[in-house]
């Protein structure tokens, strides 16, 4: 049974500014005032417009999916430090929207249209040797973002866009090591996911469309435990409307930095916005992009946040780069695997 715990958010705005920016080496101005600098841009890009699911492997090499253009949603590529075709998937019906790595050896990525997560055997030369269906259940709505726990617990998100959202248009399920599959809540669009550096919570995104438009933009906080993928308790994170207004841009792709730190893609917004621990908002980085969609920590020592998203002009994907102080919780994990 999951239990609600309600919180207050107090305020007009819950948006916390303390002088100069300590999130981001050698600044001194606002974290309000962050700036992304272009690091694939349209004119060179490799990557379609559906851009999606950023993930880094233990090198700190970073990977997204649609390599190729918008009808290539079956290929992964290589980001940084280069553009390179990672992994082809033979069944071309395959739409994959991300990736995360459990070790050196080890990925799983997210396929919308299949409803399912395939595990990928990963040499040392970056060649994948096998992809296998890890779990899958005819009953997800869409494997739409993935997370995973050090042990290997994957937990997703999953969404049913309609220009009216009711609160059976989204849900997270879990699988298990040993491939087991649950469905843990339907709720409103669910998106960005990712957990906590202690893996004790569990971030999850919900929004809410009225006639088309976004009105609802919410981050639940889920009490987890990753040994049987169960998220017994939740509470309410962050609501856009009291942190600062933006209903209309929609949650994307999340990610967690080795602090505690949330970062969040607001797909319209051209921004990232950045949450504390404790739910305010913190700073936001500006993207020469309109549309970001997914966000990764990784370089070689996992502090340089990558973008990625829909270019402006139209057909690309594009991403942008920043160097922060703190490495992200992914990255810093695998450096404890093999």
């Amino acid at each position: 049974m999951l239990f609600y715990i309600s919180t207050l958010l107090l305020g007009s705005f819950l948006i916390s500014e303390s002088g100069a920016c300590e999130l981001v080496p050698d600044f001194s101005g606002s974290c309000f005032d962050l700036v992304a600098s272009p690091y694939i841009t349209h004119a060179v890009s490799q990557f379609g417009p559906l851009i999606e699911g950023a993930g880094v492997n233990r090198r700190g090499e970073v990977f997204a999916v649609d390599y190729g253009d918008s009808q290539t949603t079956y290929q992964l590529g290589q980001v940084a430090p280069e553009q390179k075709l990672f992994f082809r998937d033979t069944d071309q019906s395959s739409y994959f929207n991300g990736i995360r790595y459990l070790n050196s050896e080890t990925a799983f990525i997210a396929d919308v249209v299949n409803h399912r997560i395939l595990k990928l055997t990963v040499q040392p030369d970056n060649v994948v040797s096998k992809s296998e269906v890890f779990c899958s259940d005819p009953n997800m709505l869409q494997p739409n973002d993935l997370t995973l726990s050090v042990t290997g617990t994957v937990f997703t998100s999953g969404m049913r866009w309609l220009a009216d959202t009711n609160n059976t248009h989204g849900d997270i399920w879990s699988c298990l090591p040993n491939g087991t599959v649950q469905r843990l809540e339907l709720l409103g669009r669910t998106n960005g996911i990712d957990l906590t550096p202690d893996e004790q919570h569990l971030y999850v995104s919900e929004s809410y469309n009225r006639g088309g438009n976004a009105y609802s933009q919410k981050i639940w906080k889920y009490r987890v435990n990753v040994a049987d993928g169960s998220i017994p308790f939740k509470t309410l994170f962050a609501d856009f409307e009291r942190l600062d207004g933006s209903v209309t841009y929609d949650i994307d792709g999340m990610k967690t930095d080795v602090q505690g730190n949330l970062f969040v893609a607001r797909y319209g917004g051209r921004h990232v916005a950045i949450l504390s621990p404790a739910g305010l908002l913190i700073g936001k980085i500006a993207v020469s992009f309109p549309n970001p969609t997914n966000i990764e920590l990784g370089g070689p020592n996992g502090t340089t946040l990558f973008i990625v998203g829909q270019c402006s002009q139209e057909g690309k994907g594009c991403v942008d780069q920043i160097d922060l102080v703190s490495p992200g919780r992914s990255w810093s994990h695998l450096q404890m695997t093999k």
